[in-house]
């Protein structure tokens, strides 16, 4: 029997079941989570080299001060040089290499998902993880879950594209990519996988979980090969004394959902206002980064704890060591730094900082409301944490998930879904968009909402629309007589207008 045809059968047979079949595909979800967390475990190590090497130290914010590093002769002014620096290498990289039609981060994502079948580029994905690990590392307030997200969203495109996979197994491989980048760089790997349900794919089906847990499993696995499996903060046990102070988590909860969209708008004026300054002045989009880093840096030089991810300074907060009006000038202080980063053109992503934002605020309201209590700051602030992130992003299930992966802290898994219920009531209630989505609805596309927008929301959706669509306000009538409040453009797709379904469905 000629060898040839015979491999070329077992090539066939094999093929045809990475495809078509539920095994095959689970075989793949594991592929793409090794590769992701690969991906993740090469940018964690990045992001640490550059920021040791310009501030000496694998954390800044732990020891604050003048750089001790390749910077240390330029004093605490170093502090606005490293992020100008880190803009001169971004901004080329980013014009040169990082363009893409889907868009970066967790929105381009998201794009990629409903617009096409979930493919993205690795070219434009590997310039935002370079450029990101730039931006980290030279004192920019953002977090890595949006590189992280694409790099595994692009990672899975080159298996799925390589296979020939259909739509939908195409976008089931890119949400367990992105789901197992997330588990990496956070150490969370179940929350990983709901995120991935949630915001990615908003479908939960059997097939589909367990296809996104494997991912996550996978690339947790191989992160705490390489990393290490310590918690992402370490605290001792904490409780919350009895059930009155569920009022005050209550509270908490409904103020980390208003903190939570504040942070949103903030984020997208401040892109507006940087986009219009950039046009007036003419600057070239290669320069627009080092030209905000230089806003970055006179940030960094007033409040040197916004420098990257802030981790240390959240570890503090929890701790107790500030007054609770330092937390909230804290608190303040990084909405704007994360606001000025990204609208600077730097990459990287909103969820770490809506957790150390969520974190502070917590702390800040555990120190007034209870200031004799010692663990009041860490109590409240895990339960601000989980608030202030699904204000934003409207991803409760992660949002409580993620907590407790994050701090190990299952005592406090009651008040933590109270806190996040109330915060996500909070953010429907006042706009439909969500941190990621809203980019998408300013590129054209409507997502639909899952639940139905209340009265507030509804209106705030119509007056985005006849801002955008004027030509939609003679459908305004349909659309108010629809069950979920307005109804998409012709033509645009909206969340579920295609089969997004995971296998087996």
């Amino acid at each position: 029997m000629n060898a040839r045809p015979v491999r070329e059968h077992c090539r066939d047979v094999l093929l045809g079941l990475l495809r078509y079949h539920r095994s095959g595909l689970f075989m793949l979800a594991v592929g793409v989570g090794l590769a992701s967390g690969a991906g993740a475990v090469l940018f964690r190590t990045g992001i640490d080299a550059w920021t040791r090497l310009l501030t000496g130290a694998q954390d800044y914010t732990a020891s604050l001060g003048p750089s001790v590093g390749a910077l240390s002769g330029l004093g605490r002014w170093f502090l606005v040089v490293a992020p100008v620096i880190s803009g001169l290498m971004i901004g080329p990289i980013m014009s040169r290499l990082g363009g893409t039609r889907t868009g970066h981060g967790v929105a381009g994502v998201l794009w990629s998902s409903r617009r096409s079948d979930g493919a993205m580029a690795p070219g434009p994905a590997a310039a935002t993880v370079v450029s990101a690990a730039l931006a980290i590392g030279g004192g920019g307030s953002v977090g890595p879950e949006g590189p992280i997200a694409e790099l595994g969203a692009s990672t899975a495109s080159l298996f799925g594209r390589r296979l020939g996979l259909p739509r939908r197994a195409m976008r089931l491989l890119a949400a367990a990519g992105t789901a197992a980048g997330i588990a990496a760089a956070f150490n969370a790997p179940l929350a990983g996988a709901f995120f991935a349900m949630e915001v990615v794919l908003v479908d939960f089906t059997v097939d589909a979980f367990t296809f996104v847990v494997l991912a996550c499993v996978s690339s947790t696995v191989l992160s705490h090969h390489l990393l290490g499996t310590s918690l992402s903060l370490s605290l001792p046990t904490l409780n919350l004394t009895g059930d009155a102070q569920l009022g005050w988590v209550a509270v908490l909860g409904v103020l980390g959902g208003l903190v939570g969209v504040g942070f949103s708008r903030a984020r997208y004026l401040s892109a507006d206002a940087a986009t219009a300054g950039a046009d007036r002045l003419r600057l070239p989009r290669w320069a627009r980064p080092a030209v905000g880093g230089l806003l970055v840096g006179g940030i960094l030089l007033a409040v040197p704890e916004m420098y990257g991810e802030s981790s240390a300074v959240l570890g503090r907060a929890l701790d107790g060591r500030y007054t609770a009006l330092a937390l909230g000038g804290l608190v303040l202080a990084k909405i704007v730094a994360t606001s000025v980063t990204l609208a600077s053109g730097m990459p990287g992503g909103v969820f770490a900082p809506s957790l150390f934002i969520g974190g502070v605020l917590g702390a800040s309201f555990g120190t007034l409301v209870a200031p004799d209590r010692p663990q009041a700051a860490a109590v409240f602030g895990v339960l601000g944490m989980g608030a202030v992130f699904s204000g934003a992003a409207r991803a409760p299930m992660t949002s409580v998930v993620l907590i407790i992966e994050m701090t190990g802290q299952y005592s406090l898994l009651t008040p933590l879904m109270l806190a996040v219920a109330l915060s996500t009531v909070t953010g429907r209630f006042l706009t439909r968009s969500t941190i990621y989505t809203e980019e998408l609805r300013r590129r054209g596309m409507i997502i639909e909402d899952p639940q139905a927008p209340t009265s507030v929301g509804a209106r705030f959706q119509e007056r985005w629309r006849q801002t955008h669509h004027p030509a939609s306000r003679r459908d305004r009538g349909a659309a108010d007589a629809g069950a979920g409040g307005a109804a998409a453009e012709p033509g645009e797709p909206r969340c579920g207008d295609d089969d997004s379904a995971g296998p087996g469905r």
